[in-house]
C-alpha cells in the first residue's frame, strides 16, 4: 500500500532530535511516498550481503541487527526501535554487513532510494540529522563493546535494560521506568554475550535486590539511581546533536 510518513510522527521526531529541522523539512518528510509492509516476529527485513535499494523506517515494533558466524553463533549488535532508520548507511553502500530481524510483529515503511536522497540533497538539516544518527550509533556500538568485554553478567544485563529504558523515554515510547521489552532471555543473552541461564540469574538478582520488578517481558525500575549504578550506566552516549553545549 502507498501511504505518507506523518511529519509529526516518530520519524520526524527522531531526525529533529539530532538537527534543528524547520517546517519545510517536516513538510518534505510528509510528502514522501512509502510502501508499508508488516513483518511477523522472527522475520528478516534484510539479510547480510544481499543488495537492497530502499530506505527502511520503523513505524511500529522492535528489531535488532545481528551478526552470525559460520558455526551459527549469533551476536546481536544493536536494537532498532520505532522511529529509527533501519539502514542509514544506505547512502554509502548497496548491501548490509548484518541481518535485521524482528523481535515482534513490526510495520516498516520503505522509501525509494532516489526519492529520499533527493530530499536529503534539498534539505541540509535532514542530511545532518542522518550523519549525526550514524555518529550516535557508533557511540552506542562502542558502549556495547565495553559492556560485553569488561562487565559482569549482572552489570551487563542491568546496562542493557537501562539503555532500552532511556532510549524509549527519549523517543516518547515509555516513561523510562516502565517498559515492555519484546525479547527472549536468549536474545538478551545474544546482546550482552552471556547464556540465557546467566540472563535469568542476573534478572532474578536485580529483582531480589529491589531494583526492578519483572513479569514476563514487562519491567519496572523501582530505584532509578541505584539501577543505573548497578549497570554502570550513563545516558551521555545516547545524547548526540548538532547544538553547542
Amino acid at each position: 500500500m502507498i501511504s505518507e510518513i506523518d511529519p509529526r510522527g516518530l520519524i520526524a521526531k527522531n531526525l529533529s532530535a539530532h538537527s534543528q529541522m524547520q517546517v519545510f523539512d517536516s513538510e518534505g518528510l510528509g510528502r514522501l511516498k512509502a510502501r508499508t509492509r508488516t513483518f511477523e516476529s522472527g522475520s528478516y527485513v534484510f539479510r547480510e550481503g544481499l543488495s537492497f535499494a530502499d530506505y527502511a523506517f520503523v513505524i511500529s515494533g522492535h528489531l535488532f541487527r545481528q551478526k552470525q558466524n559460520i558455526d551459527g553463533h549469533r551476536q546481536i549488535v544493536s536494537l532498532i526501535i520505532p522511529g529509527d532508520v533501519v539502514n542509514p548507511e544506505n547512502r554509502f553502500v548497496n548491501n548490509l554487513d548484518y541481518n535485521v530481524v524482528c523481535t515482534e510483529r513490526s510495520i516498516i515503511a520503505f522509501v525509494q532510494k532516489s526519492e529520499f536522497e533527493s530530499l536529503i540533497d534539498s534539505h541540509p538539516s535532514i542530511r545532518l540529522a542522518l550523519d549525526i544518527i550514524t555518529t550516535a550509533e557508533s557511540r552506542q556500538l562502542r558502549e556495547w563493546l565495553l559492556n560485553i568485554s569488561a562487565r559482569s553478567a549482572r552489570t551487563r544485563v542491568a546496562h542493557f535494560l537501562n539503555e532500552f529504558a532511556a532510549r524509549t523515554k527519549l523517543r516518547g515510547l515509555s516513561d523510562g521506568l516502565r517498559f515492555s521489552l519484546p525479547m527472549s532471555q536468549e536474545q538478551i543473552g545474544e546482546s550482552v554475550g552471556i547464556t540465557p541461564v546467566h540472563v535469568n540469574r542476573s534478572i532474578r538478582s536485580l529483582v531480589e535486590s529491589g531494583l526492578i520488578k519483572h513479569t514476563n517481558r514487562r519491567y519496572e525500575i523501582v530505584d532509578l539511581n541505584a539501577f543505573r549504578q548497578a549497570g554502570q550506566f550513563t545516558e551521555r552516549f545516547l545524547l548526540v546533536d548538532d547544538l553547542p553545549h
